[in-house]
């Protein structure tokens, strides 16, 4: 999945790029709690923000960790995931039933606070997913699962069957839930919020992230 991101920390730079090992935990400052992350980002900005990382959303207790493929340029611009507001992400974790609201990225805390968090296989923003390279997806996989074994999720959320299958070598993998787990989490894989997956309209988005919440939070 390519996680489209925005919100608005000043515009990260190439030269200070965060460290991929880098997170944000829940309760440090988060600049769209309090209404700042909001601009979008200039064109300038945006092309400043190649290969930027964005530090991984850390939640103090993580029931689902979300994984995208890699940040897209408004993540990197602005370090939020998923940073472009209108991307399909935010009206589908509302109407799945993971958030109460659909949320705008910089609304950090509303999903660490739900034991959300949010990472990348490949930490480099870019504009388009084309431009990781099957390798990079493939050496992500050493990162993630330093993460997950660092943070203990209850569920892994792969957002695109492509990146998942060629990271993992599951060439068939459909999604729902996985047979294999990663560590100590499950894993469930969904399909690309973007709105460039045709495949998937938002009733068949919100359909299967809803089965996703469902078994993460069984008790609504």
């Amino acid at each position: 999945m390519f996680d489209a991101v925005g919100g608005q920390p000043p515009a990260a730079q190439p030269s200070s790029a965060v460290p991929p090992s880098s997170a944000v935990p829940s309760d440090s400052a988060a600049p769209g709690d309090s209404g700042a992350g909001r601009r979008r980002p200039t064109r300038a900005e945006l092309l400043a923000a190649y290969d930027t990382a964005v530090p991984d959303l850390v939640a103090p207790r993580t029931t689902v960790l979300l994984c995208g493929i890699n940040p897209s340029l408004e993540s990197g611009a602005t370090g939020f995931h998923f940073g472009t507001p209108s991307n399909r992400l935010w009206p589908v974790l509302h109407l799945a039933g993971f958030t109460p609201r659909r949320l705008h990225p910089s609304e950090t805390g509303e999903l660490t606070s739900r034991g959300i968090s949010i990472t990348n296989l490949v930490n480099r923003s870019t504009a388009r997913a084309d431009e990781i390279s099957d390798d990079e997806v493939r050496a992500g996989v050493t990162r993630l699962t330093e993460l997950v074994e660092r943070i203990s999720p209850r569920w892994v959320a792969f957002l695109g069957l492509a990146a998942y299958r060629v990271g993992f070598g599951r060439r068939r993998a459909q999604v729902g839930r996985q047979p294999e787990t990663l560590g100590p989490a499950g894993i469930w894989l969904l399909p690309n919020p973007s709105g460039l997956n045709a495949h998937y309209q938002l009733p068949d988005l919100v359909r299967v992230y809803g089965e996703l919440r469902e078994a993460a939070y069984p008790d609504g």
